[in-house]
């Protein structure tokens, strides 16, 4: 057996302990037989729902990766049922949901339900599917410009989003220390083969400045159109928008309107980014 459990919070099994509602908990989604075993958690029932191996997914819309883990303790509560867990450092990749589906008796749907269910399966089932948490996080740097105020807030707030979801981001205001040369950190990382990607977030600022070669935007677009010039397909210098000029199109510097960008104030803008960042590491793996 396999404790199935899936959220549409993206963040809910980064800590324990979380918490279900109860006509979300072994009653859907489940065998009758399984169903009338462990539905009314009983203690004998929470001793071998606590012994059952356990997934810990998100609903489909999300595109997180499965962790695996087990529940170390159910207490019902008057509103919602505790669930403490840990997890064991493995995972199944998001891209994986749809080769484990058969194994686990889902349906499509399924995984856009939240829910706790219990499966007939056996978590060595899994194995082909496993990855190692510890494997390499992709790496990325971060080119940007500093003004207004408002764009540097924008992008920590984007950086912060990346380091939650496993990436290792680079960049000057986070890596530099004082009294070292700012233009080579920069050659550094746009040339360094450790970064799979360099996200290159544009605002108007960033795009005049970049048009005039001026100052560290100007010096770092000129590493950048160096190395994109002959290469019209790469995908390693990925453009990206968090803002749009009054006529509503996106601010890219001359050398990248031919280029595709992200916006990310789109729906499902962030989700493609991360997509495009995963592949770049994976290339760069192979």
């Amino acid at each position: 057996m396999i404790n199935l459990l899936i959220s549409f919070s993206p963040d809910k099994w980064d800590k324990s302990p979380a918490f279900i509602e109860p006509e979300r908990a072994l009653t859907e989604y489940i065998m009758s037989t399984f169903h009338d075993r462990f539905a009314t958690l009983t203690p004998q029932a929470i001793d071998e729902l606590k012994a059952t191996p356990c997934l810990f997914a998100y609903e489909k819309v999300h595109k997180k990766d499965i962790a695996v883990g087990r529940i170390t303790n159910i207490i019902p509560q008057q509103t919602n049922i505790r669930i403490d867990f840990e997890l064991t450092g493995q995972i199944i990749p998001f891209e994986c949901i749809d080769d484990i589906s058969d194994v686990l008796d889902m349906g499509a749907w399924e995984w856009n339900r939240t829910h706790w269910t219990v499966k007939n399966a056996n978590l060595s089932d899994l194995d082909p599917y496993f990855a190692n948490v510890d494997q390499r996080k992709p790496v990325v740097f971060v080119s940007y410009c500093w003004s207004p105020p408002s764009n540097q807030r924008n992008v920590f707030e984007l950086i912060q989003k990346l380091e939650k979801d496993g990436i290792t981001v680079k960049y000057d205001k986070g890596s530099l220390r004082p009294g070292q040369d700012m233009n080579y950190f920069m050659e550094q990382q746009l040339l360094s083969k450790e970064c799979d990607s360099v996200i290159i977030v544009c605002n108007s600022d960033y795009a005049a400045k970049a048009n005039a070669r001026s100052g560290g935007v100007g010096y770092e677009s000129g590493l950048i159109l160096t190395q994109i010039r002959n290469d019209p397909m790469q995908t390693r210098y990925i453009p990206v928008a968090i803002e749009h000029n009054d006529d509503g199109t996106l601010p890219l510097p001359t050398f990248l309107q031919s280029r595709y960008c992200i916006d990310l104030t789109a729906e499902n803008g962030y989700e493609g980014l991360l997509e495009s960042i995963k592949k770049c590491c994976a290339d760069n793996c192979t």
